[in-house]
């Protein structure tokens, strides 16, 4: 008798396992001298993949698998919907129990909690369908997997009774045992179940690719940020470094010969790093194969796969893998959002499998300051256990709070690896000329349109709808200036509409554009392109931004005007002005508006806002990198934040985070508490008339009909989806929108909206604002 373990692929118990252990094999010789894993562990692993799925021969699981592969049902004495990974502990011989009280609590739980379901154990229940399914095929099951069960009940009751209370930090150092060998488990049965190896160009060494390329593109001169992370990859290390210092090659560098995860805040700047280190005219980190596709750098985040299936050629399939493998940590570097990787300090269910990961590769967090304060803690406390468990982190920023870091010393009292900590800043590079202008951004409307004919002006909104506001206004006084020139035009617009005065103006000055978080995809991505290929050319014009563009997009301008922000945010998009800093810093090229400031208390806390202006307002004229950096140790001073309630939101997410009890919430909930999950994808109604979108609609609601097997259903469904949210907008809580279920399709909505392509999703009726 055949015993399945998979209905999609009719993989038996016996082939699942003997992937298992194919895996196990080459991890353990990558990694058995860098892990604090003895034989004895090593063994208990081995005994643990064994074993851990043979419950699946439970006939009552059986029939469930082989009526989803439409095969006969075999007879049943025991009815009960019992845990596969709980019969298994039952089925462990009593000669091949360790002695050790430790050891046997290891095993049987790493077996017993390798699916973690949430679920009370009902002893009975276990008890029943173990000796009335699975023992009196005991020769057929033997003799399909090649060793033995247990069939004495005395000892199976006693195995199950033994699987007893989770393991804990209590319990001292088994549990860090515990997580290591529960957490490979995971990794080694989710690798072999996704059919993806282990690891992947695990001979390779990013630090090799990028010396090449510092070799090919700057003749092997290294910064000096550059020298100092490569010098030190045996340490953790933190780094404060303005723009221009070569961060990207920097961590790299870090990462030497070692696996590793580079995190960035934005998917977009992930989607342009990965592209950046995969390009073989760039630091060239790739490896191509017919069976893996991409081996050596994989991409992962929320909608990567989409990304991966829009930018490069190939077959969906081969795609589909090569996200896979990303999503089973198999590639050499991952680049990757924090959610997908570091949810571990919330102790979901499963978080064995990411913490565990963490031991034997490095970390780098790049841009720190992108982050909340609550988000900054949970970093924190992730670095603290990242080196508790043996892993190594590098903490890149363009500005670091004060209390952020010490915080982190704190945290690491007597940590297994020095932590180093490195300044780069240099003034010789002079890119700013700063005015505090006691004006709102509105009140500037004309002097940026006029400035724009001559140079790049970009101006940058604390929120969409005051972006919207500026770019009417702009467009505004463009009219109004054209009119003054060529009266006739006036005469030819009857109703004067949003769209008749906004052609009018774009005929004249074609290069005056928006940008913001609420377009379509479809609209912001065709909008992203355009501003980074408007920044490379010799044209002129203005765009209208929000803080979307301060750390995502690679754009260089001559004038930026803003309005007042938190000092960090704000120097972070003055980095968008004179990037390179070699254009000529004589005149004012940066505008700072604090008068009508959107924002204050929603986007930016209140108590930083406030410390920001203050500092900010001496600070007219040439504005150095050490000023930058000297301000934002005064704006986080921890003595001066002292009862503000940032600090209080910081310090109060450390202090549960170190207290948070385990297994109580489910990898979903950790992924949210990680993402904006007020974000909400709706598709404004209008587009529901749209051809494309019926026609997706439809392939989305038939898929069930034009496809039998599982993987062509969902990837037709996955196809469909995307097509669809090429028209959505992510939103807030859908504001004041009336909104309602988008046709089944989960996490998508249709709102009764307007949507507008040049001002982007409306709650208020766009024509007429000229009045």
């Amino acid at each position: 008798m055949e015993f399945y373990a998979k209905s999609e692929t009719k993989e038996t118990i016996k082939d699942h396992t003997n992937q298992l252990f194919k895996r196990f094999k080459l991890y353990q010789k990558l990694y058995q001298e860098k892990l604090p894993l003895t034989e004895e562990d090593w063994n208990l692993l081995k005994l643990s993949i064994q074993y851990h799925d043979i419950g699946k021969a439970d006939l009552y699981f059986q029939n469930v698998i082989r009526k989803a592969m439409g095969l006969e049902s075999v007879p049943v004495r025991s009815q009960y919907q019992v845990q596969h990974n709980v019969l298994s502990v039952l089925a462990i011989p009593e000669e091949l129990i360790p002695d050790s009280y430790d050891e046997e609590r290891l095993l049987y739980q790493i077996i017993a909690f390798h699916h973690e379901r949430n679920r009370p154990i009902h002893q009975a229940e276990v008890l029943s369908n173990y000796e009335k399914n699975m023992l009196p095929y005991k020769k057929e099951i033997e003799a399909h997997m090649g060793y033995a069960i247990e069939n004495n009940p005395d000892v199976t009751r006693l195995n199950l009774i033994s699987i007893g209370d989770r393991i804990r930090p209590s319990d001292g150092n088994i549990f860090h045992r515990y997580i290591l060998l529960k957490g490979l488990l995971h990794r080694l049965d989710h690798a072999a179940s996704a059919h993806v190896p282990i690891e992947l160009s695990h001979d390779l060494a990013v630090g090799d690719y990028v010396n090449r390329f510092m070799e090919r593109a700057f003749n092997g001169a290294k910064k000096e940020l550059q020298q100092f992370t490569e010098t030190n990859q045996d340490k953790h290390v933190v780094v404060v470094a303005q723009t221009g210092m070569g961060k990207t090659e920097a961590g790299l560098l870090w990462l030497g010969k070692e696996k590793g995860f580079f995190t960035l805040p934005l998917r977009v700047s992930l989607n342009a790093m990965y592209d950046r280190i995969v390009n073989p005219d760039k630091i060239g980190f790739s490896q191509i194969t017919d069976d893996h596709g991409e081996t050596a750098t994989g991409l992962l985040h929320s909608t990567s796969l989409d990304y991966l299936l829009d930018t490069i050629e190939g077959d969906d399939s081969t795609l589909e893998k090569v996200h896979a493998q990303s999503k089973e940590f198999a590639n050499k570097l991952v680049i990757s959002t924090i959610d997908q990787v570091l949810k571990f300090p919330f102790f979901y269910l499963g978080f064995e499998k990411e913490y565990a990961t963490m031991a034997s590769s490095k970390l780098i967090i790049d841009e720190l300051q992108a982050y909340n304060p609550k988000i900054a803690a949970l970093l924190v406390r992730a670095m603290a256990m990242i080196d508790e468990i043996g892993g190594s982190f590098l903490i890149m920023t363009a500005t670091l709070p004060d209390f952020y870091y010490k915080a982190l010393q704190r945290e690491l009292k007597q940590p297994n690896k020095p932590l180093h900590y490195g300044e780069f800043i240099d003034d010789r590079v002079k890119r700013h000329n700063v005015s505090i202008r006691e004006k709102s951004i509105l009140d500037c409307a004309q002097e940026a349109a006029e400035a724009g004919k001559k140079k790049k002006v970009l101006m940058i909104c604390n929120t969409v709808n005051q972006a919207r506001e500026l770019y009417k206004e702009v467009i505004r006084q463009l009219y109004k200036e054209i009119v003054h020139r060529h009266p006739e035009v006036e005469e030819q617009i009857e109703t004067q509409t949003w769209s008749e005065i906004h052609k009018v103006v774009v005929q004249h000055y074609p290069n005056v554009h928006l940008l913001h978080s609420q377009f379509t995809q479809k609209n912001r991505k065709r909008l992203e392109s355009k501003i980074i290929e408007f920044a490379k050319s010799e044209e002129t014009g203005i765009w209208v931004t929000t803080q979307l563009v301060e750390a995502s997009l690679d754009i260089d301008f001559d004038v930026l005007y803003s309005e007042m922000a938190s000092l960090d945010s704000l120097f972070q998009r003055l980095g968008r002005c004179n990037r390179r800093g070699i254009k000529p810093i004589d005149m004012i090229n940066v505008h700072i508006l604090i008068n009508d400031v959107s924002g204050v208390g929603s986007v930016y806390d209140q108590d930083i806002y406030q410390r920001s202006l203050a500092l900010l307002s001496e600070q007219n004229g040439l504005l150095l990198e050490t000023k930058k950096h000297e301000l934002i140790q005064r704006l986080y001073d921890e003595e001066a934040l002292a009862g503000t309630a940032f600090k209080a939101e910081f310090d109060e997410t450390l202090r549960q985070l170190k207290s948070r009890p385990l297994y109580e919430i489910g990898k979903q909930k950790a992924q949210s508490l990680l993402r904006d999950f007020q974000q909400n994808q709706v598709v404004p109604a209008m587009f529901l008339e749209l051809d494309e979108v019926q026609q997706a609609i439809n392939d989305w609601e038939n898929a069930n009909k034009r496809f039998e097997r599982k993987e062509d259903i969902k990837r037709a469904k996955r196809k469909a989806r995307r097509t669809i949210e090429q028209y959505s907008v992510s939103i807030n809580k859908f504001k004041n929108l009336s909104i309602s279920d988008f046709y089944g399709i989960k996490g998508l909505y249709i709102a009764e909206c307007q949507y507008d392509t040049k001002l982007g999703l409306l709650t208020e009726e766009a024509d007429g604002f000229f009045s």
